[in-house]
């Protein structure tokens, strides 16, 4: 077994639930109908994917032997923590069994990733979660190495879900952070680090060890890197404090970005889709900035576009103020010339999730291009494509980008707002033209083959013959989509649209 995944919680919680649908297959609305038996001990799964992935399923009702005894060793060498806990649990207890998974985390296997899913969201109103979410965060500010999800198994939250696990199943086949890419969870941990350097004059490298959360090996990492560039130096015995280099760039960078702004940012746009019945168009808008984080031009498929889906409920007139797209630019840059002290190349791939949708960054040898998105779009496909068109962009209109330079009036530009949003236009409708002809997916796609695969699921549970050989066929097409969606093998999810085609016709 090469990683290991253990499903941890409070009883009742939905661990089990959620391991069946998953990495088994199950279907969703058979388990909402029918409540599953409690778990006893432990139940395991093996998957197999480009690793081998061990499942281990732990008891509620046996936390205090988990959590308490010398049964707390099924966590050695554990890759990913899933917490699962009922979102009507109050909340001085998440956060009591939060913060004793994150004991065990630290103590038994500090390289390990802690997921807390908020389960069962469907139970509780927007209102609740949006505070739960505050809380939870505001509690887990200047902790590492762990994500907090709002999840549900209800239709309109399934697809988000779904995209949970698999960041949570790749997060088992990565392996140790790739130092020449570019990686925001790593970006924000070198942040973390400098700044309990930078509030002390000198301070120990274990006195960094606990006071992030990370293990022995990633502290010395992260610390080896920041000497070499000259941002660190060693003093006296595994001592270390920031050069005068460091002091300067890293009060530069966190000017106008506290570490609990730096940290809010990033929370922003990792918050549960809320359901709407508005549709959110595969490409919203986009802006171009300069290094420095000035917003030169803005485009939008509709007027205030961008503000409208950024985390907004759909069925409410908005009474807060407009979101500052410019905090995104400045946020954007610093998070560049920091990535390029470090010795990564550029933003290119950086994504940040949100309410409705996703932030993707294409970088440019002059400027930054930010694009918000649908959450489930997949741009990798059409990247050359956007590239290309931007390389012209800024060739044909090179001197009007010069004279914004010398004289800051970003008005120069201001026609571009019109014209380009009949490119974004043409962008969105040739995304779903190339979508429907199967050239690529997106989440979209899977939600749709998933729910394709249940109604199959629901028809054959209908039906005495056969019922038993094509549930387990059904089952096993179900978490072979899951695996090629985390290994992102599009030649295997054909295959699995395929046969569900196939399976449907023998159904008519």
């Amino acid at each position: 077994m090469s990683e290991k995944i253990v499903f941890v919680g409070p009883p009742k919680a939905g661990k089990t639930t959620l391991r069946k649908i998953f990495f088994e297959g199950e279907n969703p609305t058979k388990l909402l109908e029918y409540a599953l038996k409690p778990t006893h001990g432990i139940e395991s799964i093996i998957i197999k994917l480009s690793k081998e992935i061990g499942v281990f399923d732990l008891a509620g009702q046996e936390n205090q032997y988990w959590l308490e005894t010398e049964k707390k060793t099924i966590f050695y060498n554990t890759k990913v923590i899933l917490l699962v806990i009922d979102v009507t649990t109050p909340i001085d207890d998440i956060l009591d069994f939060i913060r004793k998974i994150i004991k065990i985390r630290n103590d038994l296997t500090p390289s390990s990733v802690i997921y807390v899913l908020i389960h069962k969201i469907d139970l509780v109103k927007k209102n609740k979660l949006r505070e739960l979410n505050s809380r939870i965060k505001f509690a887990l500010i200047k902790e590492t190495q762990i994500n907090v999800y709002f999840t549900s198994i209800k239709k309109e939250y399934f697809t988000q879900t779904f995209s949970f696990f698999i960041d949570i199943l790749k997060t088992c086949l990565a392996d140790e952070i790739d130092h020449d890419k570019i990686d925001f969870n790593f970006l924000k941990e070198v942040m973390c680090l400098l700044f309990p350097i930078d509030q002390e004059t000198v301070i120990s490298r274990k006195d960094l060890q606990v006071k992030l959360n990370r293990s022995k090996p990633t502290i010395d990492s992260m610390i080896e890197h920041l000497i070499r560039k000259g941002h660190v130096i060693e003093k006296g015995k595994k001592k270390i404090s920031l050069t005068d280099k460091g002091k300067k760039h890293f009060k530069e960078i966190l000017y106008n970005f506290s570490m609990e702004n730096f940290v809010e940012i990033e929370k922003n746009f990792k918050l549960t889709k809320t359901p709407s019945e508005v549709k959110v168009p595969p490409f919203i808008g986009f802006f171009i900035s300069d290094k420095c984080g000035i917003n030169y031009v803005t485009v939008e498929l509709d007027e205030a576009a961008i503000n409208f889906f950024l985390g907004r409920d759909f069925k409410e007139k908005v009474k807060k103020q407009d979101f500052d797209l410019d905090l995104i630019s400045g946020f954007v840059s610093a998070l560049e010339s920091f990535s390029h002290e470090i010795n990564i190349q550029d933003l290119t791939g950086l994504e940040l999730k949100g309410t409705n949708l996703k932030m993707q960054i294409l970088s440019f040898d002059d400027y930054n291009v930010t694009f918000f998105t649908n959450p489930k779009v997949n741009m990798k496909p059409l990247e050359n494509k956007i590239r290309e068109y931007f390389n012209l962009l800024f060739k044909k209109y090179r001197k009007q980008f010069d004279k914004v330079n010398q004289t800051g009036n970003t008005s120069i530009l201001a026609h571009l707002s019109k014209s380009e949003r009949e490119w974004l236009k043409e962008l969105n409708k040739s995304y779903e033209d190339r979508l429907k002809n199967l050239e690529f997916y997106d989440m979209n796609y899977i939600d749709t083959l998933n729910n394709q695969l249940d109604e199959f699921y629901n028809e054959i549970n209908l039906k005495a013959s056969e019922k038993l050989e094509k549930l387990e066929k059904l089952k096993k097409l179900k978490a072979d989509l899951m695996k090629g969606v985390a290994e992102d093998n599009f030649d295997d999810i054909k295959s699995i649209s395929k046969k569900a085609q196939e399976l449907g016709l023998k159904l008519t």
